[in-house]
């Protein structure tokens, strides 16, 4: 065998070696960057008091959490895992339910109505590694947060909306039960009627109407023709089930519907001239949030308002412009909260302490 043979050989061989190598720790490292990093797993768990589809206040509070789950996801720092339940109105319901979920180690459980802030109560304690959130709750602390809208905010707007939509002098608003939000968003709603009339030279008078629950449209169209027979020509309904039977009443008699918790418009498409939809999502992500960092709830509720986006501004392209501009103006100021109604405490909780300027001072 030659010399030069020989060396040849050991040549290739180096160079085979050399490239085992380099594969083999180029291999190591590229299979090292690439792996994919675990994300913390999370299951959260909504409750409703109704169905997913009523166009008010369960719908709206279905597509918050769900699109919050789906933020979640999309940024890859979390696996969160979706669940819910529907028709859960009493304690009894609300209970097991909630305990079934608690059991099955569900991170965040929310429960969308007051009805859930007592049986989350009875059942929070044994669950210490579950965050709950109350939805319209009222005590707040240790694993228990809860959710709550500015609605004498909103009422305000929609309040000045109908006033100035009215043709008759009279508008009426059909509420469900006169608990918890449902009397801050009417007081509002009132508070805007008045002051449309001091600002715009107007009488308007306002009818309230209660149904006495919040799933009998049946009852609340009954109420709502009661309304128009007495001469209403805006109708606002404060939502949840009995939405459908207002919108029905100001679909078959023509006359103006303001609707709130969710768009509800195509109950009533030409008879639709506002209202606000509770877009709850970001208000959720920040209630998640802290409890998966803090493992503990703050003692004062979370907001949803205009400014933080919780709350949904709508208004109809049919409404005259001269109104548009005036309810706009309206909106922001109450953004801005140059218009308020109530006053946050230090402790989180509200008191009525309105405060409404002229017109003049916000147009």
């Amino acid at each position: 065998m030659s010399k030069t043979r020989s060396i040849g050989r050991v040549a290739i061989a180096v160079v085979i070696i050399i490239l085992i190598v380099v594969i083999g720790v180029g291999g190591y490292y590229y299979s090292k960057v690439t792996a994919p990093k675990p994300v913390p797993s999370y299951k959260v768990a909504l409750l409703l008091p109704g169905p997913v589809n009523d166009l008010s206040w369960n719908e709206a509070s279905y597509l918050a959490a769900l699109q919050m789950a789906q933020y979640l996801n999309s940024t890859g720092k979390y696996a969160v895992h979706f669940s819910y339940a529907t028709g859960l109105y009493t304690t009894p319901d609300i209970l097991p339910v909630l305990q079934a979920y608690a059991s099955k180690g569900y991170n965040f459980i929310i429960y969308a109505g007051y009805q859930g802030q007592v049986p989350v109560n009875d059942i929070n304690a044994s669950y210490p590694s579950t965050g709950f959130l109350v939805l319209d709750g009222y005590t707040p602390g240790g694993n228990v947060g809860v959710m709550v809208e500015r609605g004498g905010q909103y009422g305000f707007v929609l309040g000045v909306l109908a006033a100035l939509m009215s043709h008759t002098g009279k508008v009426a608003v059909i509420g469900g039960e006169n608990v918890g939000d449902i009397t801050w968003i009417t007081q509002g709603f009132l508070l805007g009627v008045k002051w449309a009339d001091e600002n715009f030279n107007l009488s308007v008078q306002p009818i309230v109407l209660w149904v006495g629950n919040f799933d009998n449209p049946t009852a609340s169209k009954a109420l709502a023709v009661e309304a128009i027979e007495e001469g209403a020509d805006v109708l606002f309904c404060s939502g949840d089930g009995i939405t459908e039977g207002v919108a029905a009443a100001a679909a078959q008699y023509n006359v103006s519907f303001i609707w709130s918790e969710w768009n509800a418009t195509s109950m009533a498409p030409q008879q639709s001239v506002g209202g606000v939809m509770m877009t709850w999502e970001p208000v959720m992500l920040q209630a998640f949030n802290y409890w998966i960092t803090n493992h503990t709830m703050p003692m004062k509720p979370f907001y949803a308002t205009f400014a933080n986006g919780g709350l949904t501004l709508w208004v109809s392209p049919h409404v005259p412009q001269n109104v548009r501009a005036v309810v706009m103006n309206v909106y922001t100021a109450c953004k801005e909260y140059k218009i308020q109604v109530y006053q946050e405490l230090s402790n989180g909780s509200l008191v009525w302490s309105p405060v409404t300027p002229p017109y003049s001072q916000i147009s």
